[in-house]
């Protein structure tokens, strides 16, 4: 067996090694010329190049300026080719988001998000003010602007403001005032994180830099916040830094990044390291400032000559954006590497003997024309060390993971630092117990006796070389070498019955295994590749905390799957661990590589939802031909298994109304049984009439009520009369609410709206008697408050008001009486009722109006029986009565209101007439345990301490009352009263003189 030789592309860089991957592809549609804007998404999978030189062959309309095309990364291949309107000096940014979307933004401030296929998805305008229209002309010199994979983040000198732009679904903007240090700002980056709140800001001034994390971003409210929150980065004194490079998109699994500060005027360069919440800076120096400058990883940059940076030289735009640098936490701690077998096209610059110069204090000597030099200047304390590649690169990207990808007209070349676990497995003259673990391996495949012996010299270091294996492993971009290295490892743990404690699964639903077939995967945290690293010279192996065999033979499976077609992503599997399993899933659905994501989905054991939903977007954009049920029956058919039972038919139903298909979205939401998220669904969508449908299917008048609520969105009521109308539960629930909210004016209007009558009519009726005995305390009155014109309680009087309620009720009433239905015997009560309460209360004005007494007695609103006790009350005796016989005023009613007002003034001579009238007495109707007449008028004298008026009356009665009343007049001259005499007088009085106030 022979073993591999990686080390032939390896390039060495002072005691760090450069790793040169590269693959031969040539596609004659392939174009990216100088002035031309690009841009990269993860993993090198597509290439987005807006270029002004038109294709003379193509036919397109002479207003087209410029032209958008997209390739595959891998094979070049031309996706589509959208011709764009607006020149290419407008453009400022060129980004593709984690997700595989594109994203442009213009000088006008308009943001526009494409599809990979280029498809047209939305667009919104980058805030600045309320007062500013949509469309506001960005000034270079004025607008400080970066992007990344999850937003955008600028800095405006006009109005003195930070804005943060959170992802490309719309606009979701915060921002806050700078005042005159935003003057100062020079140029803006963020280091992405998969959770966008983890993400941090770094910002360079002309006076220094700084550095916030964006949870502490989004809290600020003024500079004060800011500076509060903002920590100061150490940088070299007297040097301005204009430009900031690092990785645009996010990575899982990183604490270690790095990145660098430039200076574009003058080369002065800084490479920066953040660690632990902290930044530091690992070295500085002055590079070409001609080339664009790259970030490779452990402090190593990588300087491009002979090519414009991307969109970041697009229309003078300086300063505006920077879309080029990386982001990596690799430290490894390198040993010497191997200079020969060095690749064709490079070119060694310096000594002949070797491969790295040595400049002191700078980078700038002997340029190559066209091509990249790496710079390094960790180890050294004056020097700088380069290393130059000879190459004619259109576009070069930062790839995740750390590295750079670069593509020329004719082959993809990769650039990355090697991992200390490949250079203790790969390095010629290492001894380490990995190296010696590959070659008993090669020597038991081999046949060879000894392979056991050579295995038993480390077989202390056993666990150590099986991790080491598998990180290099992991690192490897050959398939069958990292298979060889992967069937060592697990060689080595087999024959020392090595099991490493500690292993955990990184992705959900894998479980530990060592077999290379399941469909598992394991690890701690992260592979060798991007686990964190001390600095070079602290370096300590802990290859404990390698990951597990199985996820490097997933990783290496998913690899190898994906540099087949149709996605062509060349990568290996440290890469797509730092990418991460569900932005590697999203972004292949976004590229139409549905069943590919589906089987990643399965074989990791993710959701794959998100990429069913994905694929029924994409089936109804392209059945743009066909039925609704056509559709539905095709998206049933082919989700068969899936839909209703994994997808939920209302997830299905709202991705395909972001199609705007909205009967397709309601024929699929039908078949939802689940009525909370068919209701939730429709509540979305303001599908209220058949989200009310939902409520009285459900029974639930929770549901009714957050119809109701959503219907009196904008205090309108012609959509809740809509719904109520066709839906009776939503009614009862909007009437009750008005009852406990006391809107009865609202109410009023909605009852007539829907012609209930009836109800229209008690409600009026209601709303008087509110008038009559209003309420302690005033209710706070609801927003439709101000709906109500046919009533002004500010200007009217409240009879008047009670009176134009009552005439709503009557007529009400009248009406529905008139039409003899099923509630016109009680509408008829209710009329000839309100009719006597509206005569009463005209006459009660006409008595208040005709004498102050009566006026301050508070006549209006109140009873028949009050009324008629305040006019005798006032020795008003004949209206009184006429007023009892004008309404039909029952004879007991009106006898006792006689006796109270007598009482209460003190008229004898009223009481004695009451005692001898016997007509009236023969009148009275005496309840059953109740006192005859006689005895009210008697104990109304006797508690006025009229006794010879009571002795006089008694001396007309009958003998056993005459006897009795005598006894007690004799008991009250003795001075003792009876215990049941002494408490009846006063509680009868008490009773009449509380029902007549209560009235």
């Amino acid at each position: 067996m022979e073993l591999p030789t990686p080390t032939r592309k390896w390039r060495s860089l002072g005691d760090k090694n450069l790793q040169r991957e590269h693959w031969q592809v040539s596609n004659p549609q392939w174009r990216c010329c100088d002035g031309d804007a690009w841009a990269v998404a993860p993993l090198g999978c597509l290439v987005a190049i807006v270029s002004s030189r038109l294709d003379p062959s193509s036919s397109l309309p002479e207003n087209v300026k410029c032209q958008l095309r997209i390739f595959r990364g891998g094979s070049y291949a031309l996706i589509t080719s959208v011709p764009w309107l607006v020149r290419l000096e407008t453009l400022l940014a060129l980004q593709w988001t984690d997700t595989a979307l594109l994203v442009a933004v213009f000088k006008n401030a308009c943001v526009r998000v494409f599809s990979p296929h280029g498809e047209f998805v939305q667009h919104f305008y980058l805030y600045f003010s309320e007062n500013e229209p949509r469309s506001v002309l960005l000034d270079p010199s004025m607008v400080v602007l970066s992007t990344w994979g999850a937003g955008v983040i600028y800095v405006s000198k006009d109005t003195s403001c930070l804005y943060l732009q959170r992802g490309f679904d719309g606009r979701d903007c915060i921002h806050f005032s700078l005042g005159d240090y935003s003057l100062r700002v020079s140029a803006l980056g963020v280091i992405p994180r998969e959770e966008w709140l983890d993400s941090i800001v770094i910002m360079s001034r002309l006076d220094g830099a700084c550095y916030i994390a964006m949870h502490d971003v989004v809290k600020c409210r003024d500079i004060e916040d800011f500076e509060r929150f903002a920590h100061e980065i150490d940088l070299p004194s007297n040097t301005t830094y204009d430009e900031i490079v690092l990785c645009t998109h996010a990575v899982s699994g990183y604490d270690r990044t790095y990145f660098a500060f430039r200076d574009r005027a003058t080369g002065s360069v800084a490479s920066m390291c953040y660690y632990n919440g902290g930044v530091q800076m690992l070295w500085h120096g002055k590079v070409d400032p001609t080339g664009s400058l790259y970030v490779v990883g452990n402090g190593v940059l990588a300087l491009a000559m002979g090519i414009s940076g991307g969109v970041s030289t697009v229309g003078d735009v300086d300063g505006l954006l920077v879309d080029t640098g990386s982001n990596t936490t690799v430290a490894s701690d390198t040993g010497t590497g191997n200079t020969t077998g060095l690749p064709g096209n490079t070119t060694i610059t310096g000594d002949s003997t070797s491969s790295a110069t040595s400049l002191p204090g700078n980078s700038t000597s002997t340029p190559v024309a066209n091509g990249i030099r790496f710079i390094d200047g960790t180890r050294s304390n004056d020097d700088l060390i380069t290393t130059n590649f000879s190459t004619s690169p259109c576009c070069i990207t930062s790839d995740v993971g750390g590295g750079i990808r670069l593509f020329t007209q004719t082959r993809v070349e990769f650039f990355k630092i090697v991992s200390d676990c490949s250079e203790k497995v790969f390095s010629p003259a290492s001894c380490s117990p990995a190296a010696v673990l590959l070659r008993a391996y090669g020597m038991f495949h081999s046949g060879d006796v000894k392979a056991c012996e050579t295995l038993r010299l480390i077989r202390d270091d056993i666990a150590e070389a099986v991790d080491v294996c598998i990180g290099a492993a992991v690192d490897c971009w050959d398939f069958d070498t990292a298979s060889m290295l992967l069937d060592a490892a697990a060689f080595g743990r087999s024959m020392a019955s090595v099991h490493p404690d500690g292993h955990t699964d990184v992705l959900p639903g894998l479980h530990s295994s060592d077999n290379t077939t399941d469909l598992v995967v394991s690890a701690q945290a992260s592979p060798e590749s991007v686990r964190i690293h001390p600095r070079p010279e602290e370096a300590v192996s802990s290859y404990r905390n390698c990951i597990s065999r199985t996820t490097a033979v997933a990783m290496l499976r998913v690899a190898n799957s994906l540099a087949a077609a149709p996605s062509e992503i060349r990568t290996n599997a440290s890469q797509l661990l730092s990418l991460g399993p569900r932005l590697l899933v999203h972004m292949l659905a976004a590229q139409n590589c549905h069943l590919l994501a589906l089987r990643i989905s399965d074989f990791l054991g993710f959701d794959k939802n998100q990429v069913l939903l994905h694929w029924v977007r994409t089936r109804v954009k392209l059945g743009s031909h066909m039925t609704d049920i056509e559709l539905v029956e095709a998206i049933t058919r082919l989700l068969d298994g899936y839909a209703g039972v994994v997808l939920p038919y209302a997830d299905i139903a709202s991705a395909v109304a972001r199609e705007r298909r909205s009967n397709l979205a309601l024929a699929l939401l039908d078949r939802e049984k689940s009525l909370p998220r068919r209701f939730r669904t429709l509540c979305s969508w303001g599908e209220l009439s058949k989200a009310a449908c939902v409520a009285a299917e459900a029974c639930d008048l929770m549901y009714a009520a957050v119809v109701v609520l959503e219907a009196q969105q904008g205090s309108n009521l012609d959509r809740l009369v809509e719904l109520a109308s066709a839906n009776t539960c939503v009614r009862d629930v909007f009437i009750k609410q008005c009852h406990l909210a006391g809107a009865a004016d609202i109410l009023q209007i909605f009852l007539e709206r829907i012609d209930d009558i009836y109800g229209a009519g008690l409600n009026a009726a209601r709303q008087a008697l509110s008038f009559l005995r209003p309420a302690v305390s005033a209710k706070p009155k609801p927003a439709m408050h101000q709906l109500v014109s046919h009533i002004n309680t500010q200007s009217n009087t409240q009879a008047e008001d009670c009176s134009t309620w009552l005439k709503f009720s009557a007529d009400f009433f009248a009406s529905v009486a008139a039409s003899k239905g099923a509630n016109s015997d009680s509408a008829k009560l209710w009329h000839e009722c309100i009719s006597q309460q509206r005569e009463l209360l005209s006459v009660q004005t006409e008595l208040e109006r005709s004498s102050p007494a009566l006026a301050n007695s508070g006549l209006i609103g109140r009873s028949l029986v009050y009324t008629v006790f305040c006019l005798y009350r006032l020795d008003r005796a004949k209206e009184a009565s006429a007023l009892a016989a004008r309404f039909n005023m029952p004879f007991n009613q009106h006898w006792r209101c006689r006796l109270a007002a007598a009482h209460d003034v003190h008229n004898i001579n009223d009481l004695l007439r009451m005692a001898n009238d016997k007509a009236a007495h023969a009148q009275y109707v005496t309840m059953k345990n109740g006192k005859p007449p006689v005895d009210l008028v008697l104990e109304a004298l006797l508690s006025l301490g009229a006794t010879s008026a009571v002795e006089s009356v008694a001396s007309t009665l009958r003998y056993p009352q005459q006897q009795q009343w005598r006894s007690r007049l004799n008991a009250r001259v003795g001075g003792s009263v009876p215990q049941n005499t002494g408490e009846d007088a006063p509680s009868l009085l008490s009773s009449i003189s509380k029902r007549i106030w209560q009235s």
